[in-house]
């Protein structure tokens, strides 16, 4: 790669060097990305990763802008980044002296003040709580449904779908889903999904029944004691998730305010991808102060059998945890299969756990401690400090032995497993002005069991330093160093792996900016180096990227599009950006070895009509045939073209 090559693609972008776009939701910002990002490079080995947990995750946030007289403590915490303690004295506030009239009022409250009112005057609202109603009388004048319906196609030929070879795919090259949903009031939710693999066959062959899978759920909560309930489909987020987490927006990264997991509890679902949730059936009963949980299900894609429960005691300032998990294995007739259990890929036997939260002068406690049937121990200490209103301390330590295994778990770390891993994670938010944001994070680990090509115990460090500067109201830069190094099989070892020294330098820049309302751009650069001191080599990677955003309200329609260049030694130095997408779908591009890449995205709404457009192209300048296998074009060129439709009512 040439360093007039850089030199002359940055003067070009240089003039439009402007703002960023993301969707048509706010909620991916550039924290959350980041979190993305390196649960990607973390998780590449990990084939149950999939991004309908983010979705999802992201879908029950999204929304309108949440009403502060009724505000749920994850939509504060997580969407409108409020300390524990802020939280606690507005609950207090509310309380004490009843609904907010406006939100001037929250000068009064302890822990807030004119900048923190200011900033929440953008992203929430004061308005009456809603009055209940009849649930049964209104149950379909309140409903709501939506119906989408995808397909997707890679149009140049791809050599799985030639007949005349040996091996072939059976079916077409569409990708085709549907996905129907119905809530009502928010005390009953009805979820349906199917989804068809480019290749698959449909209607006929092996997949008469339509789509090569299906998912769905139906839940209520808020029913007296019954707080939640669900048959189908569902996910399980306790504690720090040592032994029953999916979250992944959470992690290096993030901020001092997302490095914990939320005890979201149970979470109905329909996921579109064949990703990692239990089908089975679950229910929480209790009350604001007291709950337990029940569940039972298996691991979709599995033949883990779970059996657990859940409970959970809170107060103002404290809330407490414990939980059991107990797991087999059946063979396709349902018969226990334990005895022929004997590798450490078919895991069995039990996982219990406690877990603790606790807010002590403006400052956060808390930590997870889990042992499995082997008697190894997992266990996560937090402290979160707010010295002053301007800056964030939070740190982690996490032990996880050599033996213990959480089939359903997903704590902080850096290994998929949780398994054989001790670390130290440092981070810190400092608000240097009201237009500058600093953040730091540090994190020393040791992996002492084999692990994604490492085939000895190692040790590793993270670190990154971010700042962003608020220009005006309407303009934001983002400056973001991250170095890593993490030992790695050396590739020149044939019959033993001996290990080299890894590091990772990247460099990332941002400038968004909003010249009118309908108009949004983003201009981002990204820079990756990749050193091996005992070999003496590097290789590098550079991406640049322009998007634009439109938006019109009438008629209602938007336009997402993206130009980008990307230059890479090999596939190792491969970058990853976020990509707009039509709705439920969750795109980050990867881009590697030398070409360009560009996109865009039409949506037009009408009443209860909603009608998507993606059409994405990229073209390699240094090969001549893309990818391999079934999966093989032989031109320097793919092209991806996606069509959505939803229909409201």
């Amino acid at each position: 790669m040439k360093t007039k090559t850089l030199i002359s693609i940055t003067l070009i972008f240089l003039p439009i060097w402007n703002l960023w776009s993301q969707t048509d939701s706010n909620l991916y910002n550039i924290r959350t990305l980041d979190i993305i990002e390196n649960n990607l490079e973390d998780n590449l080995d990990d084939e149950n990763f999939a991004p309908d947990e983010l979705l999802e995750e992201l879908e029950e946030l999204s929304g309108q802008r949440p009403n502060l007289n009724c505000l749920g403590y994850e939509t504060a915490v997580r969407l409108l980044k409020l300390s524990d303690y802020q939280y606690y004295q507005l609950q207090l506030y509310l309380e004490n002296y009843g609904a907010l009239a406006s939100i001037y009022e929250l000068d009064g409250i302890d822990g807030f003040g004119k900048e923190e009112r200011e900033r929440l005057q953008l992203l929430a609202k004061v308005a009456p709580v809603p009055k209940s109603s009849s649930f049964f009388k209104d149950f379909f004048k309140k409903g709501n449904s939506k119906l989408l319906v995808r397909y997707g196609q890679i149009l140049e030929h791809q050599a799985g779908y030639d007949t005349s070879r040996a091996t072939h795919y059976a079916g077409t090259p569409g990708h085709a889903m549907f996905r129907y949903t119905f809530d009502t009031q928010g005390k009953f939710s009805l979820k349906i999904s199917g989804e068809k693999d480019p290749g698959e066959q449909f209607f006929r062959g092996k997949q008469r029944y339509g789509f090569d899978f299906y998912s769905g759920s139906a839940s209520v909560k808020d029913f007296g004691i019954l707080k939640y309930a669900v048959i189908g489909d569902y996910r399980l987020n306790f504690g720090q998730g040592l032994v029953l987490g999916s979250s992944l927006m959470s992690g290096k990264g993030g901020g001092a305010g997302n490095i914990r997991r939320f005890s979201t509890g149970i979470r109905a679902v329909a996921p579109t991808s064949e990703s990692d949730f239990l089908r089975g059936c679950a229910a929480t009963l209790g009350n604001s102060h007291v709950s337990g949980t029940l569940f039972a299900g298996r691991t979709f894609g599995s033949t883990d059998n779970c059996l657990g429960a859940d409970f959970s005691y809170r107060r103002k300032l404290f809330r407490v945890g414990a939980r059991a998990v107990v797991h087999s294995q059946t063979d396709t007739s349902g018969t226990v299969l334990a005895e022929k259990l004997k590798t450490s890929f078919s895991p069995t036997g039990f996982n219990i756990a406690a877990d603790y939260q606790a807010i002590v002068h403006r400052h956060l406690l808390f930590g997870e401690i889990s042992v499995n049937q082997t008697g190894a121990v997992g266990l996560l200490q937090a402290i979160l400090l707010t010295p002053i209103p301007t800056l964030k301390i939070a740190a982690i330590f996490r032990h996880y032995g050599n033996h213990y295994t959480n089939p359903l778990g997903h704590a902080f770390g850096t290994n998929t497993s949780n398994s054989g891993e001790t670390g130290f994670y440092f981070t810190g938010d400092y608000v240097l002005s009201r237009h500058v944001t600093l953040n730091l994070y540090a994190d020393y680990y040791r992996l002492t069991t084999l692990t994604y090509r490492t085939d000895s115990p190692v040790q590793g460090m993270d670190l990154g330093l971010s700042g962003e500067i608020n220009i005006t109201r309407n303009s934001m830069m983002n400056v973001k160093y991250s170095f890593r190094s993490k030992p790695e099989n050396s590739p020149e070892s044939v019959y033993y792996k001996q290990i080299q020294e890894h590091h990772k330098h990247k460099i990332r820049l941002i400038w968004s900016n909003s010249p009118i309302t309908a108009l949004k751009l983003k201009t981002e650069f990204d820079w990756i180096l990749n050193k091996y001191p005992m070999s003496h080599e590097h290789y590098a990677g550079l991406l640049l990227y322009q998007d634009i955003g439109l938006t019109f309200a009438k008629p209602d329609i938007s336009l997402h599009a993206r130009v980008a260049y990307f230059d890479t030694d090999r596939y190792n130095e491969r970058l990853y950006a976020y990509e707009n997408d039509v709705y439920y779908a969750f795109s980050i591009g990867s881009y590697y070895y030398k070409g360009v890449r560009g996109y865009f995205v039409v949506r037009y709404k009408y009443k209860w009509l909603s009608i998507w457009l993606r059409l994405a192209h990229t073209y390699y300048i240094d090969r001549q045939v893309i990818s391999s296998g079934l999966t093989q074009i032989d031109k320097p060129h793919k092209t991806e073209v996606k069509v959505q439709v939803m229909f409201s009512w």
